[in-house]
């Protein structure tokens, strides 16, 4: 009997009394269990504590009355057993990484944490929940940031015969973005029911990363445009830019945070997997060796032959490392099996009174399918890793940070030479001549870092940037407001500059 079953007769009872007041006390003698069993055995069968579980199923029944009513945000936490507005404001944050006003509003494009209900498919749970917590976060501050442009991008109406239409444009961007966040969330709220969809984790990562270095462009191309401006203006636009900054700083950090916990949702998994064919082979020798056995208990009757090539097969697959187990070689193993049977098949029509013996062999074929079936069910993404390919997995490697900012370097060297193109009409000879020179020696130097040959050193590159940086500044000097946009690409590759020393 499943000693589990008392267990999940007691979640029928949470969910019958969920509006109710719950003790671990009364949940135990209910099932006429002690607090200290009841406990154990609920975490063990659950993989959470009984408390918690019972606050994440009142947090998710009040989000589905958020969604679908119209009722107070205090009278649902009231009815779900939270003392205060705040106290579940502060719960329902933690669990959802939006307050209820904010998933009321945009329940639509926000997702919901998982609920397992036993131990086996909470393995993905803790990792797969933080990254749709931090998507929810980014999802709504792309919106909302977006809303508030909408609102005050009219602070004067000198302004707003150019700008009014440029905010516009720049929040319809962001609202893309947000769709993209959105369209990822559900692709990461679907794998959580189906894990081995983390075949597709590197895709995800590479689609959040993708948004996040959007949402940076946005916010440099916002800040570039207000750079422009009158000096009157560029105060005005002050508290808007910084809305972008502060979301596009924000994506960055979530997008290095979802990458940190797609790696370790694969390491969990990975290691889940490795457990599980580990324990598919061991049973499969097992099997193999008890086949083996049963066929030479008497040695007077001619199945030596049957018993030394299945005691072959089962010591051949003890002796493999896993990472080398393929499933073609278990075929292979399966094929000779089918030899075998076929073989035994007819001794025991010649010999009926033997057939128990060879009974073996069927429950070691039986296994060994079972765990052919297993591996060959694992994506190519998900077959078994070495602890080194996962630790690789791990971070970002050297040469992917360089090639990361050697494309940064281009996006700054485009609007670098978009800005010298602009400043034209304003500039006399000398000074075009100048510019060029410097968009030359920008390209030079990210030439450097796209270089696969690495013909220059890292601390060289470094100093090329900085050399840079310095005589973009100084032209920007040179030219008075008009160098305003100029000094601020100038700053970005400073900043630029000092990502690639602590790097490389």
């Amino acid at each position: 009997m499943d000693n589990r079953i008392p267990i999940f007769r007691s979640i029928a009872m949470i969910e019958e009394r969920i509006q109710e007041k719950l003790t671990v006390e009364n949940l135990a003698s209910s099932i006429h269990f002690s607090k200290y069993h009841y406990q154990r055995m609920f975490r063990e069968a659950v993989g959470d504590s009984v408390m918690r579980y019972v606050t994440r199923r009142r947090l998710l029944l009040a989000a589905g009355e958020l969604a679908r009513t119209d009722e107070q945000i205090l009278a649902i936490a009231l009815k779900y057993g939270f003392e205060s507005h705040e106290v579940f404001t502060r719960n329902f944050s933690a669990y959802m990484g939006v307050s209820p006003t904010k998933y009321r509003k945009y329940h639509i494009s926000i997702g919901i944490p998982g609920m397992r209900k036993e131990k086996d498919t909470m393995i993905d749970s803790k990792t797969t929940d933080e990254m749709i917590r931090e998507l929810n976060r980014l999802i709504v501050q792309a919106k909302e940031t977006a809303a508030y442009t909408r609102k005050e991008k009219v602070p004067d109406p000198e302004a707003a015969s150019f700008y009014a239409a440029f905010w516009d444009f720049a929040a319809d961007r962001i609202e893309e973005k947000a769709e993209k966040l959105t369209k990822t969330l559900r692709q990461i709220t679907g794998m959580s029911q189906r894990p081995d969809g983390i075949s597709a984790r590197f895709m995800m990562i590479k689609a959040v990363e993708d948004i996040a270095f959007g949402l940076n462009v946005i916010a440099f191309q916002v800040k570039l445009t207000i750079a422009r401006a009158k000096q009157e203006h560029r105060a005005l636009f002050a508290a808007l830019c910084e809305k972008y900054d502060a979301l596009a700083r924000n994506a960055s950090v979530g997008a290095g945070k979802i990458a940190a916990f797609f790696h370790e949702l694969s390491a969990l998994i990975f290691k889940d997997m490795r457990e599980q064919a580990g324990d598919k082979l061991a049973k499969a020798v097992e099997r193999g060796k008890e086949a083996a056995a049963l066929l030479s208990k008497d040695p007077s009757l001619p199945y030596a032959y049957l018993a030394d090539e299945i005691r072959m097969i089962a010591e051949q697959l003890a002796g493999t490392l896993l990472e080398d187990v393929t499933v073609e070689r278990l075929e292979d193993y399966l094929f000779m099996l089918d030899i075998i049977s076929c073989a035994a098949g007819t001794d025991a029509l010649r010999a009926p009174e033997h057939e128990p013996l060879f009974a073996g062999i069927c429950a070691f074929q039986k296994q060994l399918e079972e765990t052919a079936r297993f591996f060959g069910d694992l994506s190519d993404d998900m077959r078994l890793m070495s602890a080194k390919a996962q630790e690789e997995s791990a971070a970002p490697s050297a040469e992917k940070q360089i090639d990361d900012m050697a494309f940064m370097g281009n996006v700054l060297l485009f609007y670098l030479r978009g800005e010298v193109q602009k400043l034209r009409p304003c500039l006399e000879e000398g000074q075009k001549d100048a510019l060029n020179r410097l968009c030359g020696r920008m390209d030079r130097a990210v030439g450097f870092l796209c270089d696969r040959n690495r013909q220059i050193a890292a601390d060289e590159m470094a100093q090329e940037f900085q050399e840079v940086y310095k005589d973009v500044c100084k032209e920007a000097e040179n030219l008075g407001t008009y160098g305003n946009p100029l000094r601020f690409i100038g700053e970005e590759i400073g900043h630029m500059t000092e990502h690639m020393q602590k790097c490389i």
